[in-house]
């Protein structure tokens, strides 16, 4: 992760849903299923993807704050593909998922501007036999979270580019 301030860091978050909004302006519910290359990800599906990333991370960055040092186990994760076709990423319209990556940022800034000393606070992921993989902060999930948005919205811009969206 670059070495960005707390404040850099929330304000990269803060901006994401807006900044996702922008790369799908204009864009019709055909267009969204367009992607850079047979088998890469489509709009729609990248859309839903960082949609769930906030539902995945809103747990232990909450449980971070409250419960500092909390052990988490991230267990039965199929893969992005599997998961992305049990949940059917490539058929569903993406409002909904606009709403909830908004609503889930918006929730997000709003807590750590009322606990702004929660930012250092850790839990500890483990693995399904209960090993630890690695500690995590409340700032390493805002930042990841921020950057892998950035991420995707730069593959929408490639997406549109090869497409001349």
């Amino acid at each position: 992760m670059s070495k960005m301030s707390p404040d850099q860091r929330l304000a990269l978050f803060a901006l994401g849903a807006d900044k996702l909004a922008a790369a799908l302006q204009g864009l019709s519910e055909e267009q969204l299923d367009l992607c850079c290359a047979p088998g890469e990800w489509t709009i729609r599906q990248i859309v839903h993807h960082v949609a769930d990333d906030g539902d995945a991370f809103a747990l232990p960055l909450k449980k971070a704050i409250a419960t500092p040092g909390a052990r988490i186990r991230f267990e039965e994760f199929p893969g992005n593909e599997p998961w992305a076709d049990a949940l059917a990423f490539d058929k569903r319209p993406i409002g909904p998922a606009l709403a909830l990556i908004a609503a889930h940022r918006q929730a997000i800034v709003q807590l750590l501007e009322y606990l702004p000393d929660a930012w250092d606070r850790c839990v500890t992921i483990l693995d399904s036999q209960g090993q630890e993989m690695q500690k995590i902060s409340v700032g390493w999930i805002v930042g990841m979270l921020a950057e892998h948005m950035d991420e995707h919205i730069g593959t929408i811009g490639r997406i549109r580019e090869k497409h001349s969206l």
